[in-house]
This record gives C-alpha cells, structure tokens and sequence, in this order.
C-alpha cells in the first residue's frame, strides 16, 4: 500500500477513535517516514497520553522533535521513554533512545536493567537468539506460529507472546472500526498492514 494511502487509513481511525493509540502511533510513525516530522509530532503525543508505557511512542516522538528543531523538548521525551522502556524491558527502544540522547551530548539515566533489576517474563521454550521485533524481550516466544502463511511464520519468528497478545483486541478494535471484511483481498491486505505496523515488523 501506497505511504500516502496509509496516512489517510492511519487518520481515518484516529479521527473515528480519538481513543485508539494504534491509528495515532501509525499515523505519525508514516508522518516521519513521508519526512512530515511537523505533522507527527502530535497523534505520537496523543499515543504517549493514552499508552504511557508505549516505550517506542517516546522514540519517534523524540525523533520528530528533533527534526523540527525543538532539541530541548525532544531530550526531555526521550530521557522519560528510556526510563519507560527500561522499566518495561523493552531493550531495544531503550538501546534506541540511550543512542539518541548521547548523539545529543544530553546525559542518560541509570538503568535498572544493568543492575540486574528488569524481570523479563518467560514463556516457553525461546529459540537461539530470538528477541521480540517490537519490546525487544529475548524471550517468551510463542510456542508456534499463530496462523498459516509467511505472515504468520514471521510473527512466531519475531514476536514474542505478549506483544501478540495485545495485539489480538487491538486486531478487533481495527476491523469494527475500519468496517473490514477479513473474506476480501482487500480487508485482509488492510488488516495485515495494521499487524505488520502494530508488531513493528516491517524491517524485521
């Protein structure tokens, strides 16, 4: 799907559920990726006030700070996102965000993790060197893949079992408010698209 037709998707479900972090987060995360820091800035504040534990919102919020010139105000975003993300042991926006604020020259906090204080949850067997596309956990991968197909296949790859978890309301929440109809081509590319968005699958 086209990055302009996805923006008007991501702004539809935002508009329709001012309450949704997911059409916010997507909305400004295809905002930074069509170069409209400016316009980004805003649906990944709403997500940081209706998810405060998004840790990744904090990251690409920071980041279309920065761009726009407001350094002072993207420090103090990122600085809060790290602490989030090390709290939650979401390591690899925490490794993200520490990356930016020394890039910055701007001092990082203490990291519970490096002192041993995150208690990752486990679940299951974890395959050798799995880590979750989206927290960054290296574990609680899920016992096998949720659903057939490559999609699917990546998923179990990629994600851990919380991380999936969230998503299944999330998935609901997505096709009520889109209206989409999971036995055409069309709703399922739709719905797949939110997945892949949601799961932060699209590099991994």
């Amino acid at each position: 799907m086209a990055l302009d037709q996805r923006i008007q998707q991501f702004k539809k479900m935002a508009q329709e559920d001012p309450d949704n972090e997911l059409g916010h987060f997507s909305l400004g995360k295809a905002y930074l990726e069509a170069g409209e820091a400016q316009a980004a800035v805003a649906p990944l504040r709403r997500v940081v006030e209706l998810k405060p534990t998004m840790s990744k919102a904090y990251q690409l919020l920071g980041e279309a700070l920065d761009r726009v010139g407001r350094r002072e105000e993207a420090v103090t975003v990122v600085t809060r996102g790290v602490t989030v993300a090390d709290q939650q042991g979401d390591r690899m926006p925490c490794a993200a965000m520490v990356q930016m604020l020394e890039s910055w020259g701007a001092p990082t906090p203490a990291l519970k993790s490096a002192a041993g204080g995150v208690q990752v949850e486990e679940t299951g067997e974890t395959a050798a060197g799995f880590r979750c596309a989206r927290c960054g956990r290296p574990s609680g991968q899920l016992p096998k893949p949720p659903f057939k197909g490559a999609l699917g296949q990546r998923v179990f790859e990629k994600v851990c079992s919380a991380c999936w978890r969230e998503w299944i309301p999330m998935g609901t929440k997505v096709i009520n408010e889109l209206g989409l109809s999971l036995h055409s081509q069309a709703g399922q590319e739709a719905y797949d698209q939110y997945m892949v968005e949601f799961l932060q699958l699209e590099s991994a």
